[in-house]
């Protein structure tokens, strides 16, 4: 089990300061094990505080961060084993790249775990296998990369380290869309695989519609709404009316219900629309 459940959790930035911003109020949500959770939000709305709270990497000024039942800072002298089951890729990941090797930068992780040299071997060439890197690539310097594959290679530090939850803070910001889809398409395969939780933090409603299980839509630091991906979408009205946007297919189907055509809340997939209108408008029509 791998649930984070934060309790009445608030954070400030500029604390006790002239500047002082409440970044996270009253926050109390839960992150099921072994799901996909889609984190959503204008810029500014606290997501990236959130998900830095989810392995200690911030402390809350009020409430717990718990992980199946306990609070990781109840010692706080071992919050770094946290980070080694909750792992954070922070949005523009290449930034986190420093080492002389991929092979070096992909093993940063394990070996501050304490594994030894064969297992580290192990899990660096599984990683890098897994993001889709050729194991000629892993002496290569992280710097000679692309874009995306400065990403993947971040990626891979975070998951060579098998952690229970898996948190990307906009992963595909910034690459094109081949790029955005290779890695969503990993990050769904690894969560298959593993059986992890996984959190992803994203702008784009139709990576979100298409990935997610259960989305957290957040609003001036607090929690906006949260649910399913058909219960979220099915308030399109609502995300409108606090400036978030939707799948465009669901703003399709709104379109047709103020038209008059009686269809489903909460479509938010092309193929959903499609299977929808052949099963239901379409047949009708035929009869």
């Amino acid at each position: 089990m791998s649930e984070i459940i934060l309790e009445n959790v608030s954070y400030y930035h500029g604390k006790d300061t002239p500047y002082e911003i409440k970044a996270l109020d009253n926050i109390n949500i839960s992150i099921p094990h072994g799901k996909i959770t889609g984190l959503i939000g204008h810029t500014g709305s606290g997501k990236s505080t959130l998900v830095q709270m989810f392995n200690g990497l911030l402390k809350p000024y009020e409430g717990r961060v718990l992980i199946d039942g306990t609070d990781i800072w109840s010692e706080p002298k071992k919050i770094s084993a946290v980070r080694f089951r909750v792992g954070l890729v922070m949005q523009y990941p290449e930034y986190q790249l420093f080492e002389e090797t991929i092979y070096k930068d992909i093993a940063f992780g394990p070996k501050n775990m304490g594994l030894s040299e064969d297992e580290i071997k192990i899990r660096v060439e599984e990683a890098a296998d897994f993001v889709g890197f050729d194991k000629v690539l892993l002496d290569r310097s992280p710097f000679d990369l692309s874009g995306g594959q400065k990403r993947r290679a971040a990626i891979a530090g975070i998951i060579a380290m098998r952690p229970d939850v898996l948190v990307l803070d906009e992963p595909a910001a910034g690459l094109d869309p081949r790029g955005r889809d290779a890695i969503f398409n990993n990050i769904v395969e690894y969560q298959r695989q593993s059986g992890s939780t996984v959190v992803i933090v994203s702008h784009s409603m139709e990576d979100m519609a298409r990935l997610c299980d259960n989305l957290i839509v957040m609003a001036s630091g607090k929690i906006f709404m949260s649910g399913t991906r058909a219960e979220v979408f099915g308030e399109a009205d609502k995300l409108t009316d606090v400036g978030l946007d939707v799948p465009q297919i669901t703003r399709l189907m709104n379109m047709l219900e103020q038209r008059g055509v009686s269809v489903e809340k909460g479509i938010y997939t092309v193929d959903g629309a499609y299977n929808y209108l052949v099963n239901n408008l379409f047949k009708q029509e035929n009869k």
